[in-house]
């Protein structure tokens, strides 16, 4: 029964923001719209009006999307941390249910399939971290090296733009081979600035 308590605060959460914004002077439809109704779900199972499909106003829509896939590579006391490629993946399993299909398409297409701050291993063996996307080519993105070769420590992060750069100082063909933990290798992603 504490369970039913803690879900309809829980739930509470999106009509107290909207009110306070509003009251601060929030007047913006669109806004009013992804604020509103970002916990709702494609199949209606969502809240707090359980709108379903074309119901569901597209900004709305539109922010569910991002919440979920916040919420899935976010730090939270009751989950762990998923990658960027596990947050996709997930998001593909709730395509149709929860989303809309063709916004996931969409969402997936403008973050890539390796979104920045998704941490990855090179061809090379070096550990990066993706800083930015390729507008043209979405498996070479650019990205910051943080460890090399042997997964020691680079002093400096270097960057790669993997677009323009195909192969290793050796001729060995560079590219990505895998998606890393969030923390791989005790990596603090939070800590990490790209300038």
């Amino acid at each position: 029964e504490d369970g039913d308590d803690d879900e309809v605060v829980l739930q509470r959460h999106v009509e107290v923001g909207l009110s306070i914004l509003q009251d601060g002077g929030l007047s913006d439809p669109d806004i009013i719209d992804f604020i509103a109704n970002h916990h709702e779900r494609h199949d209606g199972s969502g809240y707090p009006q359980g709108l379903a499909g074309d119901l569901i106003p597209v900004f709305g829509r539109i922010a569910g999307i991002v919440d979920c896939y916040n919420a899935i590579t976010s730090s939270r006391r009751y989950a762990s941390t998923r990658s960027p490629a596990e947050a996709i993946n997930q998001l593909y399993k709730l395509k149709g249910v929860h989303f809309n299909k063709d916004l996931i398409d969409e969402f997936v297409q403008a973050i890539g399939v390796y979104p920045v701050g998704a941490m990855v291993e090179l061809s090379s063996g070096e550990v990066a971290i993706v800083a930015a996307q390729s507008s043209s080519r979405r498996l070479r993105p650019i990205v910051v090296v943080l460890l090399d070769g042997e997964k020691n420590p680079c002093r400096e992060g270097r960057y790669i733009n993997l677009e323009k750069t195909t192969h290793s100082d050796d001729g060995s063909k560079l590219d990505i081979v895998k998606n890393l933990e969030p923390n791989a290798f005790g990596i603090d992603r939070g800590a990490i600035k790209f300038s």
